[in-house]
């Protein structure tokens, strides 16, 4: 590179910082982030030198401005979304360190505590988990085995209450909802006295960091919720967004239940999640036949 240029370029940089130093701002103390001035962004300049930009041939180094979220993005967002936030006290003790682990359910817990692990890389990745248990599934197994297997009661409700605690735990922000509780946050936007509009709720689930849904495919569909839903899951692959679900269907049966985006939500289960099929004792009719024998010895 010539001296006329490089000299050219080293005025360039000194005008720049001149510029940002002699820029008014209010003192640092009164933002609650002082890296990104309460933007939750922060504007950075790396040199580059590639073919688009040269001289006699030859690439000449440039600066390109580049967005990256501020530490304090999570902890913004986290003050609106909590996980755990209508959590009964019950729901709140459900935790990985209280969890009552047996040989049956050691591997779930496994993966999920790993998933909290490396939180981090998921976050990058959009990575999903789809907790499920089907019950020709279990069917099958008893067939199979000759021992009652089910689909119900095995615990994945509990594991993804404990996976939301410990997004809670970590101050990530993340919304748990039930199907129900999904389509009607959309519905209640068609009421003219609503504050929202059915796109910034959509926008809502579209952009969580962390979206938790509880007992998917469980409602009475109609055609719209159909077109909601897929639109929520596909924004959120499209945008690299985590995705946990619980779900009484294996995903060769999602077509069956929804015919007419069916295959399209499966394709995209398939393709993020890892898949933990959660089939065996009925936790709660265990826990219920414990209670009673109880009861008996004790009159």
């Amino acid at each position: 590179m010539g001296k006329a240029m490089k000299e050219m370029l080293v005025r360039i940089e000194q005008m720049r910082i001149h510029s940002q130093n002699s820029t008014s701002e209010p003192q640092q103390s009164n933002y609650k982030c002082s890296r990104c001035k309460d933007t939750g962004t922060i504007n950075t300049f790396r040199w580059i030198e590639d073919d688009s930009y040269t001289y006699k041939d030859r690439p000449i180094p440039r600066q390109v401005a580049q967005v990256e979220l501020c530490s304090c993005h999570y902890d913004q967002q986290f003050t609106k979304y909590n996980a755990s936030s209508g959590f009964s006290n019950k729901e709140l003790g459900h935790t990985f360190k209280n969890a009552i682990i047996d040989d049956e359910n050691r591997s779930y817990f496994e993966i999920a505590v790993d998933f909290i692990k490396n939180i981090d890389n998921h976050l990058d990745w959009g990575t999903w988990l789809y907790l499920f248990g089907d019950e020709s599934r279990a069917k099958s197994l008893t067939d199979q085995h000759g021992r009652e297997y089910s689909a119900f009661g095995t615990g994945k409700t509990y594991l993804m209450q404990c996976i939301a605690n410990a997004l809670t735990h970590r101050k990530i922000p993340a919304i748990y909802v039930n199907e129900e509780k999904l389509f009607g946050d959309i519905k209640a936007t068609y009421d003219r006295a609503s504050d929202e509009s059915e796109q910034d709720v959509l926008k809502r689930y579209y952009n969580i960091p962390v979206l938790l849904i509880d007992d998917l495919f469980t409602t009475s569909y109609k055609d719209w919720a159909e077109g909601k839903l897929f639109s929520i899951l596909d924004a959120r692959v499209n945008e690299k967004k985590v995705t946990i679900i619980t779900s009484n269907y294996a995903v060769g049966r999602i077509r069956d239940r929804l015919p007419v985006n069916g295959g399209k939500i499966a394709s995209r289960i398939t393709g993020q999640a890892q898949l933990i099929e959660m089939v065996g004792t009925d936790r709660r009719r265990t826990i219920a036949r414990k209670r009673r024998d109880e009861r008996h010895e004790a009159g």
